[in-house]
């Protein structure tokens, strides 16, 4: 065999554990929400087998990051291979290689979620590291209701869920009022979310108003946007709004404390 023909067994191997890395990060999920769920219906309970399958819970989770990690050692062990024998590593090899499903019932399988586009991802696969990075800081989170997750520009993560329309999340942000008064400053409606995550991640930081309103400012077709954003102590973003130029609104530098 070829060397050039190593190097595409040893791009596809890489790629299988990409893959497999993926499945421990939905695995990790499903074990948490399903222990949660458990947890919840056997409150109280005294039997035996509840407390096995808390310990079996717990077990599995383990297991499974360490599984995840284990996937990443043997990635790093085979790019130094691919150094060794074609002096250069798996990523300088080509573009990503596309895990082809068995022959079975590919005539009518959707295509894995490694190969579609990352808009195209499903949230809940598209921010799964994201997702498990939160839950290790012992953040409650739901993967199903995830919007988008995004990296707030002091360094923790933050997160919007579809929400309701009366109080918080995607539905209450984008409800017809609010979408107008925000459409009426420039701003499609299409576009809410995305300025608030590019104010969030990079925008300009003007202050605060009330007690929990962040003020950011960023370009936005053409014109500078300024909103405000409830952003909750565990990322959680709860609201927005557009916000005003003209000085009525009382901005401050700096957040103020909380009475103790």
């Amino acid at each position: 065999m070829s060397v050039s023909d190593v190097v595409g067994q040893l791009r596809r191997a890489h790629a299988l554990l990409t893959e497999a890395r993926r499945a421990t990060i939905v695995a990790d999920a499903a074990i948490t929400d399903g222990a949660e769920v458990f947890g919840a219906a056997t409150v109280g309970s005294s039997q035996p087998e509840v407390a096995r399958i808390n310990r079996l819970a717990r077990a599995s989770g383990v297991e499974v990051r360490a599984a995840h990690v284990l996937f990443g050692r043997a990635q790093d062990l085979i790019d130094g291979y691919c150094h060794e024998i074609a002096g250069h590593g798996i990523g300088d090899a080509g573009p990503p290689v596309a895990v082809s499903p068995s022959a079975d019932d590919t005539a009518t399988r959707p295509p894995p979620p490694d190969q579609l586009p990352p808009d195209q991802l499903p949230p809940e696969v598209r921010y799964a590291e994201q997702i498990a990075e939160l839950r290790r800081d012992g953040v409650k989170i739901s993967p199903e209701k995830v919007v988008r997750v995004g990296r707030h520009q002091r360094g923790h993560l933050v997160w919007l869920e579809r929400g309701d329309i009366e109080s918080r999340g995607e539905a209450h942000i984008l409800r017809p009022d609010r979408a107008e008064q925000f459409e009426k400053k420039g701003v499609p409606a299409d576009r809410i979310v995305e300025l608030i995550f590019a104010g969030i991640e990079r925008g300009r930081h003007i202050g605060y108003v009330r007690r929990d309103c962040e003020i950011y400012e960023v370009d936005c077709e053409g014109r500078p946007q300024r909103f405000a954003v409830v952003i909750a102590d565990n990322g959680f973003i709860v609201t927005a709004h557009p916000s005003h130029t003209d000085g009525r609104e009382n901005v401050r530098p700096h957040r103020p404390r909380r009475n103790p």
